[in-house]
């Protein structure tokens, strides 16, 4: 089976490591998304322990494809049979980079035309939708005039863990918020701070990672729905994951924030994450870091417009740059839209490009200073 799954741009590098972990081979990293390889069992797989991606599909086709007739007759040449179970409604997405087929609307209209044509046998057949029936999602991604046709085989975006049902404004999505820790050059012995926690999300995530607790463990999945797929496949991926979590060793992750309310919040959602024991929430305001000494790695999501509480931006950032540049053992990065490059040494730091939702940040981080 090929799979292609999607992310943030910005955080390939990251997923390719994880597929690779997983067990994913002929890897094809492109933007936004990869390519892989494996047997049937490689889509459970892929849903349970991916953090940084955001769905996981089944490629059904891939070809050259520049006009109309060419993707109708891609999409009619499919067993959809196979894949459309009785009366499920057909959800159809599409996207085109730099192809002769630019208009969306008739892409979804050629497609979802070419699937009830091969069901019904009948061109200008209608197909009867029961909204009460999970539906199956396709999703189109012609790119340079290649034509992708992909299964939905994740439901709900692979960030919804499942734990955080409380959240406050423009929370950092969870796939995001894994990918920072990994981009941080954490190695889980060492301390773990976030200073601008919120609901909790970036150090909840480096606890789960830390214990290799499998993000898609308490969740479900579209794919365990599919009646030709194995369902198996999924109770065991789900099995395995949880005799591989880490229960002995103890860490110190720390979050912390001005707002009460996200304390509450973020000690909340890490007891339904499963990792209260091994991350702790506390009310402190950051101006207290800048006194004190902090090793480790500090991985945050600090103000840049949305929550700006008593803080004035170029005063923050200045703050921030203190504290990394006093505690020369503290290494780790902030996310933010905000110039904090002026503040950094470009031979110490680095910066990554990436979105936060739409809005475009960086990902500023700090290597390592060894005395």
């Amino acid at each position: 089976m090929q799979f292609f799954i999607t992310c943030t741009p910005g955080v390939e590098s990251v997923l390719r490591k994880e597929i690779e972990r997983i067990g994913g081979t002929n890897l094809v990293v492109s933007d936004r998304g990869i390519l892989c390889s494996g047997p049937e069992n490689l889509m459970a797989e892929l849903n349970v322990w991916i953090r940084t991606g955001n769905r996981v599909y089944l490629v059904l086709a891939e070809k050259r494809t520049r006009t109309f007739d060419e993707l109708f007759d891609t999409v009619l040449s499919l067993d959809w049979r196979k894949y459309i179970p009785k009366d499920a409604p057909i959800i159809v997405d599409a996207v085109s980079v730099k192809s002769e087929l630019e208009s969306i609307p008739a892409i979804q209209k050629t497609i979802k035309k070419a699937i009830v044509t091969k069901i019904t046998g009948d061109r200008d057949s209608l197909l009867r939708e029961d909204g009460k029936i999970p539906g199956i999602h396709i999703f189109a991604l012609i790119r340079e005039n290649t034509a992708l046709i992909l299964l939905d085989t994740s439901g709900e975006p692979l960030h919804k863990r499942g734990y955080r049902t409380e959240a406050l404004e423009a929370p950092i999505k969870e796939t995001l918020a894994a990918a920072l820790v990994m981009l941080s050059g954490w190695r889980y012995r060492e301390p773990f701070l976030d200073p601008f926690c919120g609901s909790g999300t970036i150090a909840i995530e480096a606890a789960m990672i830390a214990r290799n607790i499998a993000p898609g463990l308490s969740r479900s999945f579209a794919g365990e729905n599919f009646p030709w797929y194995n369902s198996d496949y999924f109770k065991q991926a789900k099995e395995n994951a949880r005799a591989k979590i880490m229960t002995e060793r103890k860490y110190t992750i720390t979050g912390s924030d001005t707002d009460p309310e996200a304390v509450r919040i973020a000690k909340d959602n890490a007891k339904r994450a499963g990792v209260s024991d091994t991350v702790s929430f506390s009310e402190k305001d950051f101006k207290a870091y800048v006194s004190e000494y902090i090793s480790g790695a500090l991985v945050s999501n600090p103000p840049y417009g949305i929550r700006l509480q008593d803080y004035d931006l170029d005063l923050l950032y200045k703050d921030i740059s203190t504290v990394f540049t006093k505690n020369t053992s503290l290494f780790g990065g902030i996310i933010t839209s905000y110039d904090f490059g002026k503040y950094t040494r470009p031979n110490l730091w680095k910066n990554r490009k990436l979105y936060n939702g739409n809005e475009l940040c960086y990902f500023y981080s700090k290597k390592f200073e060894a005395k």
